[in-house]
């Protein structure tokens, strides 16, 4: 009986050992698979920061050597195309935040025009670059400054018959050009030019563009400091002349009785354009008194009130009495 308990203690305990066993090896194979995981990671993470890339970027160009407010330079583009290479977190943050320029440097040279070489500067030294443009052609003069008044030009023909303009105003009235000296010799005046619509009637306030021009009103290739100014030029009514329609009228009589036939169906009226506006027709009073045949009479055209006079001042009227 001893020996059978004996046997059944040793096989409980022989089992406990097996699943203790067991466990401890799952365990163990556990954590190596998660190492193993983790290296993989740290392997993928440290081949993305050392991937390479390229990127192009436009970039304006920056001058040294010289003072730029001195000299006028023509002919450079507004930018240049830069493609950098090199690790992608580096050409990521070169690209993102631009921290780097393109140069040119003018230092010696010359009023004139001149082929000059640009240069990378700023870049991470872990970055390579290569310019679209490696070198540009340029012209470049010392700059010279002038002062000049304003002159405004606008069509007259363009202002309706009968209306007149004040004294025109511009915000801007004095300017300063700048550029080569030889340009600021042939400089004329410095204009703004006013467009007008046909038959003008109300006063126009415009903003104008102010150009230098030489003698000749051809454009001078300087720089006018202000650029804008704004131009009233004010239109109000004065004389002028107008086609009025001739209505004839009579006294002393039936004009039931009697045909009249002027000489004119229209007159000139003369004066203030607000009242010539309002004028339906001029009148001439025709006396048919003792008309007993066809009858010819001149008779004085009236001048409307506010007008200042009318064009012809008579016309001739055939009275023909009816039957």
């Amino acid at each position: 009986m001893k020996r059978r308990t004996d046997k059944i203690v040793y096989g409980l305990l022989t089992l406990a050992v097996a699943i203790f066993m067991s466990a401890y090896t799952d365990s163990q194979s556990t954590t190596s698979t998660r190492r193993s995981n983790n290296n993989t990671n740290e392997l993928s993470t440290i081949g993305k920061i050392t991937s390479s890339q390229s990127a192009t970027v436009n970039v304006p160009i920056q001058f040294s050597g010289i003072n730029t407010d001195d000299y006028y330079i023509s002919g450079v583009p507004d930018n240049v195309a830069v493609t950098i290479s090199g690790p992608s977190a580096l050409v990521t943050a070169a690209k993102n935040t631009k921290n780097f320029q393109v140069s040119a440097n003018l230092k010696n040279l010359s009023d004139g025009t001149h082929t000059v070489s640009l240069k990378v500067t700023g870049l991470n030294k872990d970055l390579t670059y290569k310019l679209k443009t490696p070198k540009v052609t340029l012209t470049m003069y010392k700059r010279t400054s002038s002062y000049y008044s304003v002159k405004t030009n606008y069509n007259k023909d363009a202002i309706a018959d009968g209306y007149t303009v004040g004294t025109v105003t511009t915000s801007v009235n004095n300017v300063q050009i700048m550029g080569r000296q030889s340009a600021i010799n042939v400089v004329d005046s410095v204009v703004a030019d006013v467009q007008l619509k046909r038959d003008t009637k109300k006063t126009v306030r415009q903003k104008v563009t102010l150009q230098a021009v030489d003698a000749n009103g051809n454009p001078v290739d300087v720089a006018v400091s202000p650029q804008v100014t704004t131009v009233k030029i004010p239109i109000k009514t004065g004389n002028g002349t107008r086609q009025v329609p001739l209505d004839l009228k009579t006294k002393n009589g039936n004009a039931s009785e009697f045909s009249l036939s002027g000489s004119v169906n229209e007159v000139a009226v003369q004066g203030n354009i607000d009242v010539l506006n309002k004028l339906k027709n001029v009148q001439a009073v025709v006396d048919l008194s003792g008309v007993t045949t066809a009858t010819q009479k001149d008779v004085t055209i009236d001048v409307p009130n506010g007008a200042e006079s009318v064009d012809p001042k008579t016309v001739s009227v055939v009275i023909t009495p009816k039957e």
